[in-house]
């Protein structure tokens, strides 16, 4: 599965990288800086934005808990369709493209609010208006206390999630291709 994930993953950066940002998928220390900031034993209802070939999918299903909804959004086609086989009898897991849609989907699916949000979207090289949209549909299903967890490349996306969250920590992960910087926000 890993060799095709890769050439899933490097076809699809090809097509189109602005909306992967990346030419390899996240690395195990990304993944859990990511992932270690999450209170899972209180996590009922995560989204994942952006994920790629699922990666982070993988481990948010080994840590959640059983009875966990995980509203995971990719608008890559083949991407989508490496993760319907992966995880097709995943109970809790539902499977959506467009991120500036989280707002909506969870109200189709009957879901108040997020715990967690994970998010390996590429902030700076999509276009600003699709930014604004994802982070305003990331605020309203945010519970009160709820985190957004977010990696980036570069530390350009700082001051426009200071400017939306009033509480950030910042981690750099040297060991990731290439480094990243993870944001844990919360209001």
């Amino acid at each position: 599965m890993y060799f095709k994930e890769k050439i899933t993953f490097l076809k699809t950066f090809a097509k189109s990288p602005r909306k992967i940002g990346s030419v390899t998928p996240s690395s195990k220390f990304l993944t859990r800086a990511m992932l270690d900031r999450v209170d899972w034993k209180n996590a009922n209802y995560i989204a994942e934005l952006g994920a790629g070939t699922g990666v982070f999918t993988r481990e948010i299903i080994k840590r959640a808990k059983p009875d966990a909804k995980i509203l995971v959004f990719e608008i890559d086609p083949d991407l989508q369709d490496l993760i319907r086989s992966e995880h097709k009898f995943h109970k809790g897991l539902s499977l959506h493209s467009d991120a500036q849609k989280l707002y909506a989907y969870m109200k189709e699916n009957k879901i108040e609010e997020l715990d967690f949000i994970i998010s390996s979207l590429p902030f700076t090289v999509l276009p600003p208006k699709m930014t604004v949209r994802i982070l305003e549909g990331v605020l309203k299903s945010l519970k009160p206390g709820g985190h957004f967890v977010a990696y980036q490349y570069s530390s350009i996306m700082k001051h426009v999630l200071q400017k939306k969250f009033s509480h950030i920590k910042t981690r750099f992960v040297p060991f990731n291709i290439p480094p990243a910087f993870v944001y844990d926000c919360w209001r």
